[in-house]
């Protein structure tokens, strides 16, 4: 792991880890953000990515419970870029993880992207190895299971927008939550 790497997780382990002290028990809801063929663009996805952070805050029917977000920007091929976001919510509050992960994907594309975006809700069966769920503090398996396969996948270097185009300096790839304790 570089060392790029080792500081985005560490501070993914930390935002996960600040949750948890939060509320003892916390929903995770993962989701693949990206647009429409010839839609998107990596100034379009980072302003959107702003946008949907701010918006939080007015769109109380999604976000009210929210804890905390990673989210990390990458390109794939064909100047494709989209990114992987993982939202933590109170689990006293939000049971219902995949229908959140949903409106999150619906809001997204609807209201965020104006039908230029789509979504992917990685809360499914075919995910369920990687403990996207309801993680109870005490829970020390599923707490490490996260940190490693899905906080390790977000802070992953490869596809890095940063190693494939050399101005998008002021391009934050890589954001996770402030949690004030």
């Amino acid at each position: 792991m570089s060392r790029k790497e080792q500081r985005r997780y560490d501070s993914a382990c930390a935002v996960i880890d600040n949750s948890l002290k939060i509320d003892s028990r916390i929903s995770v809801a993962r989701i693949d953000l990206y647009y429409k063929k010839g839609k998107g663009s990596l100034e379009k996805i980072n302003n959107d990515l702003d946008k949907l952070r701010l918006n939080s805050r007015s769109k109380p029917s999604i976000f009210k419970d929210q804890i905390s977000y990673i989210i990390k920007i990458e390109k794939g091929g064909s100047d494709n870029y989209h990114s992987h976001a993982l939202f933590i919510f109170k689990g006293h509050k939000v049971r219902k993880h995949k229908y959140r992960a949903e409106q999150i994907g619906r809001y997204w594309q609807e209201v965020i992207t104006k039908g230029d975006g789509a979504y992917y809700n990685c809360n499914t069966k075919e995910y369920e190895k990687y403990n996207l769920d309801i993680i109870e503090r005490s829970d020390k398996d599923a707490t490490n299971a996260l940190k490693k396969n899905v906080a390790g996948y977000l802070c992953k270097d490869k596809q890095s927008i940063k190693n494939n185009d050399g101005s998008d300096k002021k391009i934050k790839e890589f954001r996770c939550s402030v949690i004030k304790k």
